[in-house]
């Protein structure tokens, strides 16, 4: 027994130092710097202003899907690791001289094993968050159609060899995104609909209309009916960005927390404030930066993306 732990230990150590020494880590490295520096050159000419990420918070995104909980007890209240900073942005904006914002935001995930192999799961992850007062989501998804084009153009500019060694053809300008929605999709491909439309599409598209998290505003004119959207990268890399038009008004978000199940008691000061100051009616959305590293470098599997292995689920050394 101790034999063979010790050989899965030897085994696991060659492949982590294989892949934190390979050629190929640091030119997809390059890439992601590539894209953060040239989202931070997009934001400020746009002016949005940077707020920094936290890590720990009482309250962080819910998820709509099952991951373990990674909170710990400090200072006599309970601190959650960041899910994503989506009730910041939404406070945040609740100062009268920020209009526009965005993070660089670390994010941790303790996703189930399942999640191990989809190739684009990761346990610990950036993603860019940005928000707006008083857009909506056509407005945000026209500016992530302009920040797509400026980032491939800048990663085009700075590291064509790199982009030549990984993808067989140029990197095209795309134009605007096709627009489909979750139900009609549904209807067409059944429950993997996300993942067909993706494989079969040769540009990035936006699918509306998810039924998630209670920050997600839905529609009061068609009940049932979310103005959320998530950017889906072609050739079968799957959704790259997820954003929504918030909820803001106290008696909607108390519906919506009842219908997902949300914990009222974790959330009663970001609800007091919504009770009595009220919250800013915003727009917004997150891009994964490995997600968006993982599509120009045609990586088959997001892990690959990283230097130190952040599988779900699955054990790592450093």
């Amino acid at each position: 027994m101790q034999a063979d732990l010790i050989g899965v230990v030897e085994v696991n150590l060659e492949q982590t130092l294989a892949q934190i020494q390979g050629a190929a880590t640091v030119d997809v490295l390059k890439v992601q710097q590539a894209i953060v520096r040239a989202t931070h050159q997009f934001m400020f000419e746009r002016g949005l202003v940077q707020v920094m990420p936290l890590m720990l918070s009482p309250i962080t995104d819910p998820l709509n899907h099952g991951v373990v909980d990674a909170a710990i007890s400090y200072a006599g209240s309970r601190w959650s690791l960041t899910k994503s900073m989506i009730f910041h942005k939404q406070l945040a904006l609740l100062n009268p001289e920020l209009e526009a914002l965005y993070i660089v935001s670390p994010n941790v995930r303790l996703e189930f094993a399942d999640r191990a192999f989809t190739g684009r799961h990761l346990f610990e992850f950036t993603q860019i968050d940005f928000e707006f007062r008083d857009k909506d989501g056509a407005f945000v998804r026209s500016f992530m159609e302009d920040l797509v084009k400026y980032v491939f153009a800048a990663v085009k500019r700075d590291l064509p060899d790199v982009l030549a060694k990984y993808r067989s053809e140029p990197l095209q300008e795309f134009g605007p995104f096709k627009i489909f929605r979750t139900e009609e999709l549904e209807a067409q491909y059944g429950p993997d609909y996300e993942h067909v439309k993706s494989k079969e599409s040769t540009e990035p598209f936006w699918l509306l209309n998810h039924r998630r998290e209670f920050y997600d505003k839905e529609d009061q004119e068609k009940p049932g009916t979310y103005l959320n959207y998530d950017l889906i990268w072609p050739d079968g890399y799957g959704e790259g960005l997820s954003g929504a038009e918030r909820e803001n008004e106290y008696h909607q978000i108390l519906k919506r927390m009842d219908e997902t199940g949300a914990d009222k008691e974790a959330f009663k000061h970001y609800l007091e404030v919504a009770k009595q100051q009220g919250l800013p009616s915003s727009a917004g959305a997150g891009f994964g930066v490995e997600r968006m590293a993982r599509y120009l470098c045609r990586v088959k599997d997001i892990n690959d993306v990283t230097l130190f292995s952040r599988r779900p689920g699955m054990p790592a050394l450093f």
